[in-house]
């Protein structure tokens, strides 16, 4: 249910607290446009996801929001909602298998949301690495940094995804750059089949 949002463990981004260049489009598919740039004294770039998919704004943050409960043995791969923290604060813990040699990740998230408007909502996304025991034999990534932006429009809502993640570790620039733009359309491309199911089940079609 929450596989979209595992590209966090193969894609390398950053906010837009850095010295801002020109975005560059790299893929336009499928009602997905995925924007990359580069960012001064940085060795890898930042993307931008961007799409817009016909179903209420509360649908949306309702997906972005649900995850099954954590537990210690929990697999790799799946995001796992450790606990609400207020009434708009969750706290998720995911972690990652890679291959040998690189060691495995993981990774806790806190997610705010932030409701603007009615049809407009932030969910801002940060690390909060200590909040849980760390794992033998895992790199635990300390730094994140991001948002989701919701703005519903008529019919459907238009998702802009933009993030940091330092993955720590030795894991090479080009590797990581090299998956900003296959990761995020993965997820969106998931977001989307996800929430149009839901929309198709909920109008019985």
């Amino acid at each position: 249910m929450q596989k979209f949002r595992l590209s966090i463990f193969f894609i390398i981004i950053t906010s837009v607290s850095f010295a801002q260049t020109e975005w560059k489009l790299k893929k336009d598919a499928d009602e997905i446009k995925i924007y990359t740039r580069s960012i001064p004294n940085e060795k890898l770039d930042e993307y931008k996801a961007v799409t817009t998919i016909k179903t209420s704004i509360k649908n949306v943050l309702q997906e972005l929001i649900s995850a099954p409960k954590y537990y210690d043995q929990c697999e790799s791969g799946i995001s796992y909602h450790v606990k609400k923290l207020k009434d708009n604060q969750h706290l998720f813990y995911a972690r990652k298998d890679l291959p040998w040699p690189i060691k495995d990740r993981d990774l806790i998230t806190l997610l705010t949301v932030e409701k603007i408007t009615d049809t407009k909502y932030k969910l801002k996304l940060e690390s909060l690495p200590n909040a849980i025991k760390e794992r033998e034999k895992t790199i635990r990534i300390k730094k994140l940094m991001g948002f989701w932006l919701l703005e519903e429009v008529d019919d459907s809502t238009k998702v802009t995804q933009q993030l940091f993640v330092n993955p720590e570790g030795s894991l090479p620039a080009f590797v990581t750059n090299s998956l900003l733009i296959k990761g995020p359309f993965k997820t969106f491309s998931e977001l989307r089949a996800t929430l149009n199911n839901y929309e198709d089940t909920v109008l019985g079609k």
